[in-house]
């Protein structure tokens, strides 16, 4: 009788071990469009989603005398394989404007963002951030620059 409780024992344990090791392969085998690069589009698709690549995605003024207006446009190409389309664009001070095209940027095709920045009662060393939403994954890119503001002698 105890033989027949360890051989039953051991049974259940290993096709537990079975069912459980399938459960997990089959976790593991569901996949998303990401996962798996296929969009309706482009079924050879490698970047199926819009995706930015940018020259830099950080700029340096360098030293700038204050009330100094600086511009720089932050370049772009979309290498996805859908259409682009940029929501939003946020500075982190009223100080820095930044100009998004909300026209869909093709897959190839290249686009800027321009970012104003005023130094006008902005002294000594300045970072300062655009956040650009997009349909993109992350949705979210953060571009900075930076620049040391010389200040007036007044």
């Amino acid at each position: 009788m105890k033989n027949i409780t360890v051989l039953a024992s051991i049974c259940l344990l290993l096709t537990s071990g079975l069912f459980l090791g399938c459960n997990n392969e089959s976790s593991n085998a569901s996949t998303t469009v990401a996962d798996n690069n296929i969009t309706a589009n482009n079924p050879d698709a490698q970047n199926p989603e819009p995706t930015f690549k940018f020259e830099h995605t950080d700029w340096d003024f360098g030293q700038i005398n204050e009330g100094e207006k600086v511009r720089h446009s932050f370049k772009f190409t979309n290498v996805g394989n859908e259409a682009l389309v940029i929501r939003t664009c946020r500075a982190s001070c009223g100080c820095t404007v930044p100009k998004c095209d909300r026209k869909p940027v093709e897959p190839g095709e290249s686009s800027e963002i321009v970012v104003t920045f005023d130094s006008n009662g902005k002294p000594g060393n300045q970072i300062k951030n655009v956040t650009v939403t997009a349909n993109t994954n992350p949705p979210e890119t953060v571009l900075t620059f930076r620049s040391v503001v010389i200040p007036n002698n007044q």
